[in-house]
């Protein structure tokens, strides 16, 4: 994980919708150009994230693979 981010945000174990809602919120409390780490083992996760910036004008900075089907993405907020 980057050490660098200004949030994190671990939603492993939960399922859609609710990583997008936890996402939500988590980037609503930043500014343009801060980064967010979320963390999440839903099927479906990294691709509703990708789906989730590309509508909001966010833009994935990293995503790599983790144990257990952990993925971490890396967020820079839009503005």
């Amino acid at each position: 994980m980057a050490t660098d981010s200004e949030a994190h945000l671990d939603v492993c174990g939960v399922c859609c919708p609710l990583p997008l809602i936890e996402l939500a919120r988590a980037v609503q409390a930043l500014g343009p150009g801060q980064t967010l780490e979320i963390v999440g083992n839903d099927p479906v996760f990294e691709a509703t994230v990708r789906d989730f910036c590309q509508v909001n004008g966010h833009s994935i900075l990293a995503v790599s693979q983790g144990a257990d089907r952990r993925v971490v993405i890396s967020i820079r907020v839009g503005g």
